[in-house]
């Protein structure tokens, strides 16, 4: 549908000042759809995702409708499944009454103390915004005096019924009067969605936002193809070797977010994780730290992490594939955020979740592009180029270094030559880098960073306009799919023998009994040399030239041969 400038809506010239002081402009196709629906006094269905604008969508009417000369009595009750999400909710409610006079928002949550909450509720309020469990616990104690309400919001209501508060919210419902506005936001329409709209909704609207609206076209979007059991070790690859400032790691369970946390930990990541079951102080605290920085790694479920609102975050990791499709949306909109451009890769094991993977493209209108696993030899490149900046930095500095010159001077009095020192102290910096990082290069699969995305073995890892340029020299090796080769196994095997990084092979096809593989013909040599005899998957095997782009390569050992046989026969 066709969105509007806030301008252009019905809405009071308080609210508009407001929100151009806030510095919205054009309305969400959700805001637009359900303003004027609200306004009117329609009881609404929002199918609509996180991401979307939904707190303006409803908070906005509930400004508007308000009867200012009730101070006191609660007109709007905004129900959130979450402490985060109530607490952003009223935050942006009240931002948008900033001069509607006589508004007054109060948040009710678990985590805080209820006196405190009491105090204010006593006060006096008109919009109350709040947790299922408080606000039954404040209904109990006769505080939370709800018969004068005439706007109900369920906010997320699908991920409040899948946390339990389905009585909750049912009793709620039924203590406000029937005589009541009723609005339900939620992401996905199950029969239990469906259920309490026919139940306590009256003749109410539907307004869906196409999923091509859905995503953020600032996202770019990848997977990762890993082998069963290597999902934390390609992770702290990726995590190496992009080195995120912020990034986000969702699972599906708090059992997962636990055991990643420890293992993350136990290498050496500023990790922490945010699961349901947390106690408050302990979420508040997890949340404090991701958004100062302290943690740069955040570890959390789909429920978890609703209401999060960190702008930052500039990689989200899909660690588990989401069990609802519509979650992945909610997972990677966590980046991208305010305009900027975010990444977001999903760990995929197995021909089944590479199934899945697929339909999920298919259902967000948008391919997921594969992408290589980065390798050691890419953080150990990484290493260099940050050791080499430093060593500069320390060069550039004006520091006096001669008090270090006895060192030198002694060393190089050994028959050690300067360089011989300067290389012996960049092995030293970097000789813990295959140590700390546990994951082998068998792991890696070569794939076309740009383009296609598919199975394109055309490319891999280089982008698509640098490797265009370069002849290749296609390589053939005596193991297959009969010896249980695999492309993982061809290409963590050239990369073993040869020093070389995984992102110089080209194309991989994998044969019962044989498998071919490009190299750059620059480079085509030092394979030639190195992989003779090399041991593959317990076998030895056979690497040869089998075509060329400006015909054979030559294999120097054996044309050293040739010619001696040559010259001994012409003795």
């Amino acid at each position: 549908m066709e969105k509007k400038l806030f301008a252009d809506l019905e809405i009071s010239k308080e609210v508009k000042k407001a929100v151009k002081e806030i510095g919205f402009e054009e309305a969400t196709a959700i805001q637009t759809a359900t303003i004027p629906l609200i306004m009117a006094g329609k009881d609404v269905i929002g199918h609509s995702q996180t991401g979307t604008g939904k707190t303006a969508a409803f908070g906005i009417p509930a400004i508007e409708l308000l009867e200012v000369r009730n101070k006191k009595n609660i007109q709007s009750l905004i129900v959130c499944p979450t402490r985060e999400l109530a607490v952003q909710a009223s935050e942006e409610i009240r931002k948008f009454a900033k001069y509607k006079e006589g508004a007054k928002i109060v948040p009710v949550y678990g985590g805080q103390p209820i006196e405190r909450q009491i105090k204010a509720l006593k006060y006096g309020a008109n919009i109350v915004v709040g947790t299922p469990g408080r606000i039954m616990d404040l209904m109990r104690r006769k505080v939370l005096k709800l018969g004068e309400v005439k706007l109900v919001v369920l906010d997320e209501a699908d991920e409040m019924l899948n946390m339990g508060f389905k009585e909750d919210v049912e009793t709620i419902l039924l203590e406000v009067p029937l005589e009541r506005q009723t609005i339900l936001f939620s992401a996905t329409m199950s029969k239990e969605i469906m259920r309490i709209t026919k139940e306590f909704l009256k003749d109410p609207e539907l307004v869906k936002i196409d999923h091509q609206q859905l995503t953020v076209p600032t996202i770019d979007q990848y997977y990762f193809e890993v082998p069963k059991g290597r999902k934390i070790d390609a992770l702290c690859n990726a995590l190496d070797v992009y080195n995120p400032s912020k990034s986000i790691v969702f699972c599906n369970t708090k059992k997962q977010v636990e055991e990643l946390q420890g293992e993350l930990q136990g290498r050496g990541y500023m990790a922490a994780g945010l699961h349901g079951d947390m106690r408050q102080v302990s979420r508040d605290q997890t949340l404090r730290s991701f958004k100062s920085g302290k943690n740069d790694i955040l570890i959390a479920t789909d429920v978890a992490a609703r209401g999060i609102d960190v702008d930052d975050v500039e990689i989200v990791f899909n660690f588990d594939l989401p069990k609802d499709e519509e979650y992945y949306v909610h997972r990677i909109g966590r980046t991208g955020r305010a305009g900027k451009s975010g990444r977001a890769y999903t760990f995929v094991v197995g021909r089944n979740q590479l199934r899945d993977i697929k339909d999920l493209s298919k259902y967000i209108g948008r391919k997921i592009l594969l992408q290589s696993i980065p390798s050691n030899a890419d953080i150990h490149e990484i290493k260099q180029v940050e050791l080499m900046e430093n060593i500069k930095e320390v060069l550039d500095s004006g520091n006096n270094l001669n008090k270090y010159m006895n060192i030198v001077e002694e060393l190089t009095g050994d028959d050690f030559t300067s360089m011989d020192v300067a290389l012996a102290l960049i092995s030293l910096e970097l000789k813990d880098i295959e140590k700390l990082n546990k994951l082998s290069d068998d792991l890696h699969i070569s794939y076309e960073r740009e383009g296609g995305g598919e199975r394109d073995r055309k490319s891999s890892g280089r982008k698509a306009d640098s490797r265009g340029k370069e002849k290749m020299v296609r390589f053939k090796i005596d193991i297959g799919r009969n010896h249980g080769a695999s492309i993982n196994v061809i290409l963590s095997g050239v990369a073993r023998a040869t020093g070389l990084p995984g992102s110089l092979v080209g194309k991989i096809e994998v044969k019962d009994s044989l498998s071919y593989f490009d190299i750059p013909e620059d480079v085509a040599p030092v394979v030639l040399k190195s992989m003779k005899n090399y041991k593959v998957k317990n076998k030895v095997t056979n690497t040869t030239v089998y075509e060329s782009g400006k015909g054979k390569v030559k294999d120097k050992d054996k044309e050293r041969s040739r010619k001696s046989k040559v010259d001994s026969k012409k003795r």
